[in-house]
């Protein structure tokens, strides 16, 4: 009998060990997950601020050269139509910049927040407070963004299709006269 207490705890030791094993495994796995999700993470925010970038001076290009075209329509239109098209463009490219403005001052109070999280002793809570604030910087961001970017793209795009109406209510005004005369 003295060799089945010892029995029961080389098993209570074995299922143990066994147990820490499987723990130690998921850790692994978890980690490793981990590891893969900050990694995804990383690479979608970088494929976010080059879109962002790119979004930016596709839209700059665009408002240069609306506004560089408007201008040379200035006696060649109606004056309510060169206005309506001027205030749709003004509206859309002062949303655009407007929306620039607030996201280059969200972004400084971003990282002066991070700056100082940083700058206190670091601790188990430092990772946890930098990721509260990252994800609170990011959800307002997405918030507002699309407000800013409907509404300066519905504007740009309706002072577009007003040149285009116009164009071609002109060249069918145009056919019309030539048909006519022929």
């Amino acid at each position: 009998m003295s060799h089945l207490p010892f029995e029961e705890w080389s098993d209570q030791i074995a299922r143990s060990v066994q147990t820490l094993n499987e723990d130690m495994h998921t850790l692994k796995v978890n980690s490793a997950t981990d590891k893969q999700v900050e990694a995804l993470i990383q690479l979608q925010e970088k494929q976010m601020t080059n879109q962002a970038s790119y979004t930016n001076l596709i839209m700059v290009a665009g408002y240069a050269g609306y506004f560089a075209f408007w201008s040379t329509l200035v006696t060649k239109m109606p004056q309510w139509v060169f206005a309506l098209c001027g205030l749709l463009m003004t509206l859309s490219l002062t949303l655009f910049i407007a929306w620039e403005i607030i996201k280059a001052f969200w972004t400084g109070r971003y990282f002066h927040q991070v700056q100082e999280i940083l700058g206190k002793p670091r601790g188990s809570r430092t990772l946890s407070e930098l990721q509260a604030v990252g994800s609170k910087f990011s959800a307002k961001g997405r918030r507002w963004w699309i407000w800013f970017f409907a509404t300066s793209v519905i504007t740009g795009l309706s002072a577009a299709t007003v040149l285009i109406i116009y164009f071609a209510v002109e060249l069918v005004k145009t056919m019309i006269t030539a048909f006519c005369a022929a």
